[in-house]
């Protein structure tokens, strides 16, 4: 084997070592030395000073050149150089020197003399010539060594074989045999078979076995196999020293355990990619796992003490799920989580509503859509154990499938017998099929603001006649109402700021005060921004109190504020896609064979609800010709709750009026019978269109029979609320009676509600006084003390 006789030179006597920071302050200190030489240098010969001065720098450059001489005569170069850098600048600043003293013999201009001490100087101060020969002889005293040519040394190895032997030779374990016939597998691999040969005359020691054989060359114990060797007797021993064939068999036969169980490659990979130090989760421990055909169910949990904090993309790279749909994660508390993983999307293909789905079952509750899990996904429209009506809020971007949940939510309520008021403020373009299968569909933002008016006074009627009851009663007199108002964003950010406001305020109270009298609100909307709400605050917050649907948002704020204050413990809530590509992962792009037609994702979301959040998807309707004849036919044919008469006249002529203009283009649309297609005739489509048209012409003549009662609109609660409210005037002279001694102004702020919620401002309040004393109908008493005269 080639050997280099390293040999580190210690450092001479008195010499210390240079460190890094050493030479940093050598080379300060160098450079300082040198920029006050240079200044002598210039300055020095023209000044005058004693002559042993100036011989003692011409005697100082001499000797340094003399001592030079000496140390250049020698072979090794190294000095020679290092020499040569100490007494550069000791002779550069001595010719410097001497051109000063020589301007009076030459009589040449002062400049050339400072011009090259300045050079000098400006050379040696970036050079620093001291400090880098100190830096090179180190550096060439800790060189290597090479002694001379390499030579093979003895009992040194020069090839793997070598090695081998000296490694046998050096063990105590192997006694006197020798390691004979050593062949290597692969040049790069450490696998080997050899011939273990004893003494003439002798054995192979019984203790040289597989275990032995390892602790020799430091291998795993199932690396070492041993045999006899064919033609000889026990004086010879065949052994195979394979580490690396013995890793890839226990791979193999790892892989082959993991085919018949499942389970073992589940443990594996969390072992080896999720619960490890940079793993997807480090110290999350797998408690338990179903495996399914179709689905995988983890039990995890954080270590006590600790909140389970997992990444939803960073767990499904570790489990190598490209298609992040197909992970879903349900929170368990603060530490545990179930974790399911399915083969493709579960919720990619959702069935129709049944009439049972749509029917309230004893707890209140109907059916919306299919769970993830294959479970029905429920909300409450009433809660009998409070007796109160239930809120919603869905949030959505443009096609994320709120329009379609509306629809199911008027078809659940009618078939229930609840009374369902709806409001598109687009104009009826997002439910087309709601007009005339519901009490009330509104239309337009000026129909939805009489119908929210409409909402507004049956609350009151019902709070005046409830009898001081606290809860709802549902079997009572009075029927639920649930009103919904689609793309509501349009009315609470409206251009037009009486409406804005009288919208939120209308919505804000009713979501405040209606529960107890058998009204639900639930709002549709494409963002949960305040300014998108009417700036009102309280909308958002009361409207997640019953149940939240978080369809596809287009921006992670509106996904926080859906949560915020209601997110169950330990929630994981994963964004949902526009779309999802079956069979479009990494291989299938590189490869050219990804899916480039997705299944769109409208309906799906997470619902929010009686502390779970659950990933689900609407009931799936068929489209035909912009309609969905499906909910049609659920619908048509039960019965249309409505409101009680005394209801009614509260709500005035806007309910009174409301499907007339629906119910007269049906009566158009009967005049005269169409001509019979001659492919035949739809008997149940048909039944079910008359149907629909008589329950339109009812509600036409229902219509203008409370017409004559000549109803009047229902008014608008603001502007009531502000024809009732006295004027600062008169509640300042309200204050003022029954106090003939006066009162102090600021007596009278406070009387009439200065600093107060919805009280008059204090300069308004002063302004007032001022104007009424001014007219005499205050008398003034000094001292801002004021009586009525």
């Amino acid at each position: 084997m080639t050997t280099t006789d390293v040999v580190k030179a210690d450092a001479a006597a008195g010499e210390r070592g240079l460190t890094r920071k050493n030479a940093r302050r050598l080379a300060w200190a160098e450079r300082t030395v040198y920029g006050a030489a240079g200044t002598w240098a210039a300055i020095g010969p023209q000044m005058d000073v004693p002559w042993w001065a100036h011989g003692a720098s011409l005697a100082t450059g001499a000797l340094t050149g003399v001592v030079l001489w000496k140390r250049s005569d020698t072979e090794d170069w190294t000095r020679r150089l290092v020499s040569s850098l100490r007494s550069l600048p000791v002779l550069g600043w001595t010719a410097a020197y001497t051109g000063g003293l020589l301007v009076p013999v030459f009589d040449y201009p002062n400049g050339w003399p400072m011009l090259g001490a300045a050079t000098w100087t400006a050379v040696m101060i970036p050079m620093a010539p001291w400090t880098r020969s100190k830096v090179l002889k180190r550096a060439v005293d800790n060189l290597p060594v090479l002694a001379g040519e390499p030579e093979v040394v003895d009992a040194e190895p020069v090839t793997f074989a070598d090695h081998m032997r000296l490694l046998w030779n050096q063990s105590q374990a192997t006694g006197e045999t020798t390691l004979e016939g050593i062949r290597q597998y692969d040049p790069n691999e450490p696998d080997f078979e050899a011939i273990v040969l004893a003494p003439a005359g002798h054995t192979v020691p019984r203790t040289l076995d597989e275990r032995a054989i390892a602790g020799v060359f430091d291998v795993p114990v199932d690396a070492v196999k041993t045999a006899a060797v064919d033609g000889y007797g026990p004086g010879r021993l065949a052994i195979q020293v394979a580490p690396r064939l013995a890793e890839a068999r226990r791979t193999r036969e790892a892989l082959e355990v993991e085919a018949e169980d499942p389970g073992a490659s589940l443990e594996r990979i969390w072992a080896e990619y999720v619960n490890c130090t940079g793993g997807a989760a480090p110290g999350v421990e797998l408690v338990a796992y179903s495996i399914g055909e179709d689905q995988i169910r983890l039990r995890i949990a954080a270590p006590r003490a600790k909140r389970l904090r997992v990444n939803h993309e960073d767990l499904c790279s570790a489990l190598g799920i490209d298609d992040i749909s197909r992970l879903v994660m349900e929170g368990a508390g603060p530490r545990e989580a179930v974790v399911y993983i399915y083969r493709a999307n579960p919720l990619l293909h959702v069935r129709s509503p049944t009439v049972e789905d749509l029917t309230m079952d004893d707890r209140g509750r109907i059916s919306i859509g299919v769970a993830h899990d294959g479970s029905v996904a429920r909300i409450q429209l009433f809660n009998f154990d409070t007796g109160r009506a239930q809120h919603g809020i869905t949030a959505g971007t443009t096609g994320a499938g709120k329009s379609g949940l509306m629809r199911i939510l008027g078809a659940a309520q009618r078939i229930s017998g609840v009374i369902s008021w709806m409001a598109d403020v687009q104009g009826g373009m997002s439910m087309p099929e709601m007009e005339g299968r519901i009490d009330w569909m509104a239309k337009g933002p000026q129909e939805t603001m009489q119908q929210l008016r409409a909402l507004h006074a049956v609350k009151e009627y019902r709070e005046a006649h409830s009898r001081g009851r606290g809860d709802f009663d549902f079997h009572g007199q009075w029927r639920l109402i649930q009103w919904t108002g689609d793309e509501i964003n349009r009315l609470l950010s409206s251009l037009d700021q009486d409406v804005r406001k009288e919208a939120a305020w209308m919505i804000g109270d009713l979501q405040k005060t209606g529960q107890k009298v058998g009204i639900g609100v639930d709002l549709a909307v494409q963002s949960l921004h305040l300014k998108e709400l009417g700036d009102n605050h309280e909308i958002r917050e009361k409207g997640k109190e019953g149940h939240v649907f978080l369809l596809r948002t287009a921006s992670s704020s509106t996904q926080g504020m859906g949560l915020d204050g209601i997110a169950p413990i330990g929630a994981h809530v994963s964004p949902i896609p526009e779309r999802i590509y079956e069979g479009a992962g990494a291989k299938e792009l590189f490869e050219g064979t990804a899916a480039t037609e997705g299944v769109p994702t409208p309906g799906m979301g997470w619902l929010i609800t009686e502390g779970k959040a659950i990933l689900f998807r609407t009931f799936v309707l068929k489209k035909v010709d912009g309609l969905y004849p499906q909910l049609e036919e659920l619908m048509d044919g039960r019965p249309m709750p409505t409101l009680t008469p005394g209801e009614a006249r509260a709500a005035g002529a806007a309910y009174a009026h409301r499907g007339t203009e629906a119910a007269k283009e049906a009566g158009k649309a009967t005049d005269g019978p169409s001509r019979p297609s001659r492919a035949g005739v739809d008997m149940n489509a048909l039944n079910s269109e008359l149907e629909r048209i008589t329950g339109l012409l009812e509600a036409d003549n229902k219509a203008k029979e409370q017409n004559t009662e000549e109803l009047p609109e229902a008014p608008s609660p603001m502007a009531a609320a502000k024809a009732k409210a006295p004027t600062i005037r008169e509640r300042i002279l309200t204050a003022l009676q029954g106090h003939p001694e006066g009162l102090a102004l600021k007596e009278i702020r406070a009387a009439v509600g200065c600093g107060t919620e919805g009280g008059p401002a204090t300069r308004s309040v002063n302004n007032e006084v001022n104007t009424l004393a001014g007219e005499g109908g205050l008398v003034p008493l000094g001292k801002s003390v004021y009586r009525l005269p």
